[in-house]
């Protein structure tokens, strides 16, 4: 039989994202188990070891693939290996791989608890890898603002509630306020030009809507006076935060609405 002479249809780039997004959900949840499993071990006496075994071979696969993705950047940067529209490059491989080898040298020296703490950072990196993606990108900054809000309140509850540590809390209030500012001066220059920057001597269009100025506006500041709340009246921390959730959730459904 002759061979077809039809060459393979390139991937476009809806299938390309969808592929992205789908890869990230699966490392996640990947990520998830593993930890599950791993904490299951770390838990009980009779199989600390075999845990701490666990840790020190993930350990391991998360150097080899800081070393493989660093040898993927060399060739692709040598013109060796194609990287556009690759799953598996070197940048995705080298931060999967400072990602496990961080969270196994922490959860070596710290025990099971920073795994706590991972079950919540992989799924919300899951989600906002979608955001990104999937939505304008005004409502990706929002989202980074209220998730961000969010996490510096718990934080200056639990540094208040320790009482030790309430220095902590106070430096929650100046990081929220210093990225508030950030936001607002940056905001302003892209409006005074029309949304566009230059990076790396090209020139990069935000594709911000007609209202996105007034909601990256807005939402910083907002959630800087909401942390600013839980540190003057620790026991509303939850009113607070459910504010800050309430105004991410009707955003979700506003920009959700404009994509149909």
């Amino acid at each position: 039989m002759a061979k077809s002479n039809v060459g393979k249809k390139p991937i476009s780039n809806e299938e390309y994202t969808t592929n992205k997004v789908l890869a990230v959900f699966s490392v996640c949840l990947l990520g998830v188990l593993v930890l599950m499993v791993l904490q299951r071990l770390l838990d009980y006496g009779n199989t600390w070891a075999a845990g701490m075994v666990m840790v020190r071979v993930l350990l391991g696969i998360g150097v080899v693939g800081i070393v493989c993705g660093i040898v993927l950047l060399v060739r692709e940067g040598a013109g060796k290996r194609e990287r556009e529209r690759r799953i598996v490059c070197g940048r995705n491989v080298l931060i999967v791989g400072i990602a496990m080898a961080l969270s196994m040298a922490v959860i070596g020296y710290m025990g099971t608890q920073p795994i706590k703490m991972l079950y919540v950072i992989l799924p919300v990196l899951a989600v906002y890898y979608l955001v990104y993606h999937s939505y304008a990108p005004e409502f990706f900054l929002i989202a980074a603002d209220s998730g961000v809000a969010l996490g510096l309140m718990w934080l200056t509850h639990r540094a208040l509630a320790s009482g030790s540590h309430g220095w902590m809390a106070y430096a929650s209030l100046v990081a929220a306020a210093v990225l508030a500012v950030l936001q607002l001066v940056c905001i302003s220059k892209l409006r005074a030009q029309k949304g566009k920057f230059t990076f790396r001597g090209k020139t990069v269009d935000s594709h911000f809507s007609s209202n996105a100025y007034k909601m990256l506006i807005v939402t910083p500041v907002l959630m800087t006076v909401l942390v600013a709340a839980v540190l003057l009246a620790p026991a509303y921390v939850l009113i607070a935060m459910g504010v800050a959730a309430a105004y991410l959730f009707i955003t979700a459904v506003y920009y959700t609405v404009k994509l149909m």
